[in-house]
């Protein structure tokens, strides 16, 4: 009886290893696999819209062989630049598809270019895409082309950067905007309580100045993409205008965004300036509700050293200090008031996020606001409050160059 059941036991253990070993054979190696040398890898994407209504897609594919050290191999590039046409996002990605010997990979697509003609007819339906698809990256950054196609803009080249997609980011981190968020921020602004939204811009710009004819022609200089401001969108996600070079800071600061900013200022003459590199940036907003009237008191600081002065200042004298001090807030004040005017009288789009301030402050009061908050804007009262900091004069109090004499001039107050 016993030597029975241990044969049975045997049995019954030979069959769970065959199965188990049936098992492992059929789960080796990746039956689904997809190679990267079958992937056409996706760092930037551009999308426009076509005079007959078609759209048009653009995108930037890395070269494998283009990929080592010196950005090119064997006369590669390291990039390559498709086109193709559709009804939608993903009708020209799949057309696009059709020319590529490699399955289209967007999961490391880094940037994204929306041409103007597109921005102003409405970029709801190419951004669905976007944020619905789980290959596409919400922390892609997304930017309009002013004045141009996203097409034009993928196809010129960097002079410093292998690939100029990543060049037009590092741009954007040098000039204290945030990276990588592009197109986060501006999915959580379209869809928060204010309604407004921003994208980036950039231009294609020409050097200042263009290589002899004796140059080596690989040395000529091109035009090439410029970090130039902001796009104002409204809730429908249609382009309403430009915030430039000068005013798109503004809006960082109010928001709790900028990170690092570089002011010039005059002080006295005309050619009598100081530099001013300001860092650690704050912004605090209250509203104020006096019955159906709401109005916003903000308060902007920050912290900066003065790095050059071409100003007769002896800044070793803590008056003169406070005199560049009080130059600097008096001028970041006047921005600050005409950048926000320009948006509610003219856009009258709320990208700085104050019903988003009232909604989370006093959301009853925006229960009774939200329906005609576009109206409630345009004619809303702020209250700003500038106190810039100065917390130090660099390596020397003194102008160590000769000639530079202290007179105690005052700011110019024009």
């Amino acid at each position: 009886m016993r030597e029975r059941k241990t044969r049975s036991e045997t049995i019954m253990r030979l069959k769970l290893g065959t199965a188990f070993l049936a098992c492992v054979l059929l789960t080796t190696g990746c039956w689904d696999r997809q190679e990267m040398n079958d992937r056409a890898i996706i760092l930037g994407w551009g999308m426009d819209l076509n005079g007959d209504g078609r759209y048009v897609a653009t995108a930037n594919i890395v070269v494998p062989g283009g990929t080592k050290s010196g950005g090119t191999e064997g006369g590669k590039n390291q990039y390559l630049i498709e086109t193709s046409y559709g009804t939608s996002d993903g009708d020209a990605g799949q057309n696009m598809q059709k020319k590529l010997p490699r399955v289209i990979f967007a999961s490391h697509r880094r940037n994204v270019f929306i041409g103007e003609a597109l921005a102003r007819h409405g970029i709801a339906k190419v951004l669905d895409e976007y944020a619905r698809n789980p290959l596409v990256r919400l922390r892609t950054n997304i930017f309009v082309v002013k004045g141009g196609t996203a097409q034009e803009a993928m196809n010129l080249s960097s002079r410093l950067e292998k690939n100029p997609t990543i060049s037009v980011q590092k741009i954007q981190e040098v000039m204290g905007a945030p990276v990588s968020r592009s197109l986060l921020d501006f999915f959580i602004m379209a869809n928060g309580a204010s309604g407004g939204s921003v994208i980036p811009i950039v231009e294609i710009v020409s050097p200042a100045q263009t290589a002899k004819t004796n140059e080596n022609a690989g040395n000529a200089a091109g035009s090439e993409l410029a970090l130039t401001g902001s796009a104002v969108f409204d809730r429908n996600l249609k382009l309403k205008g430009y915030l430039g070079h000068d005013n798109f800071w503004v809006r960082l600061w109010l928001t709790g965004k900028l990170d690092h900013r570089v002011f010039t200022i005059r002080m006295g003459k005309k050619h009598e300036t100081i530099t001013i590199p300001a860092m650690r940036f704050k912004s605090r907003i209250v509203p104020e509700i006096a019955g159906e009237k709401v109005s916003f008191k903000v308060w902007l600081s920050g912290e900066g050293e003065i790095n050059e002065s071409n100003a007769n200042l002896d800044l070793s004298k803590p008056d003169n200090v406070k005199k560049v001090e009080d130059e600097l807030n008096r001028r970041l004040t006047e921005k600050v008031e005409q950048t926000v005017a320009l948006v509610q009288k003219q856009y009258k789009a709320d990208i700085f996020e104050l019903g988003e301030t009232l909604h989370r402050k006093h959301p009853y009061v925006w229960k009774r606001m939200k329906k005609d908050w576009d109206k409630q804007f345009e004619n809303v009262d702020i209250e700003f409050q500038v106190h810039m900091k100065i917390s130090g004069t660099g390596l020397t109090g003194k102008s160590l160059v000769p000639g530079v004499e202290d007179k105690d001039n005052g700011a110019n107050q024009q």
